[in-house]
């Protein structure tokens, strides 16, 4: 069952998930802009995890969680905090290719699990 205030049956986006969705995403892109091809990098390690996160918590509740995209930015400072060398020895289009497919599988799976 869907803990109230943390997960939501809805599809789509609540008033207050719009604003954070819009500061996650100004903050995320002033850093790719600031940042360049590293925050890519490992922005995207991080946007992956907060998907994995999204995705178990989501399976777990059959309901998405709120405020996804302040919780993959979350998720991307953790990674941003542990700096890990791997992800820049991969080129930046690899990078908008593996994004890009786990944005995608983890809409799928929020579909299903949202009215």
């Amino acid at each position: 069952m869907a803990a109230p205030g943390f997960t939501t049956r809805r599809f789509s986006l609540s008033r207050a998930e719009w604003v954070t969705t819009a500061i996650a995403a100004v903050v995320s892109a002033t850093a790719y802009v600031v940042g360049g091809y590293p925050y890519l990098a490992l922005g995207v390690v991080g946007d992956l995890a907060g998907f994995l996160l999204l995705g178990l918590a989501g399976a777990a509740a059959r309901a998405r969680v709120q405020h996804e995209a302040m919780v993959c930015l979350v998720c991307i400072g953790a990674v941003l905090l542990l700096d890990p060398g791997w992800p820049l020895q991969l080129t930046e289009p690899v990078w908008w290719l593996v994004f890009s497919v786990g944005l995608a599988v983890y809409v799928v799976l929020r579909r299903r699990w949202c009215d």
